[in-house]
């Protein structure tokens, strides 16, 4: 099976290529690595339709090539949501859904971190729907200047931002806590196996293959 892993930022190669090799996946990962693309949405506020438009073209382009393809961005997630091309048998998935699946299974109260404010929208609209009874929706909270960190290129500070802030959930009440955005999952490694956050890597790896 061959899944492409549409990033905006470089650094999420390695941390998919680790989740892939922590679940035996036989055929290794393809990835395409567009900045560009959460650049202009973050200066827009968000994905504009003409924005959309572009990424969905995007797609179209490559799914010939792949059985699977993962945007691993949230700020160009919602994108997948109804995405369907006629004639063409590869599905096209948000990381970060799988995630929300996840939480949304979950007993107790869940609190859902972001790092990039142009992430906010997307995620609350994610992990937050009108079908799902208020009193079950997690809390979604962003990080202060994390993202300002990561864009610096100052990553023990970003995963520090985001452990203290994982800690702070939990110190507050939160029964489990997720990180919203893919470039966020290394900082679960700043926790023992047993406390460690939710992140998305694995969990979309698992379905897209399906591995049970």
């Amino acid at each position: 099976m061959t899944i492409a892993c549409l990033h905006t930022a470089a650094s999420n190669i390695a941390i998919f290529d680790d989740a892939a090799r922590s679940l035996a996946l036989h055929n290794p990962l393809s990835h395409i690595v567009m900045p560009h693309l959460l650049a202009e949405a973050e200066l827009t506020g968000g994905m504009t339709a003409p924005q959309q438009h572009k990424l969905e073209q995007l797609l179209h382009s490559l799914m010939p090539w792949f059985d699977a393809i993962l945007i691993t961005c949230s700020t160009l997630g919602p994108v997948a949501d109804g995405f369907h091309a006629e004639g063409h048998d590869c599905p096209v998935y948000r990381t970060d859904r799988m995630l929300a699946d996840a939480v949304h299974r979950l007993p107790g109260k869940s609190l859902v971190l972001c790092a990039a404010e142009s992430t906010l929208a997307a995620t609350r609209a994610l992990f937050c729907p009108a079908t799902l009874p208020v009193e079950q929706h997690p809390d979604v909270q962003l990080i202060s200047g994390a993202w300002a960190a990561f864009k610096a290129g100052q990553q023990d500070v970003y995963l520090q931002m985001i452990a203290q802030a994982v800690a702070e959930g939990k110190q507050q009440g939160a029964d489990h806590v997720a990180l919203a955005q893919v470039s966020m999952a290394a900082a679960a490694k700043l926790f023992s196996p047993g406390s460690q956050p939710l992140t998305s890597p694995q969990l979309a790896l698992k379905v897209v293959s399906h591995i049970s």
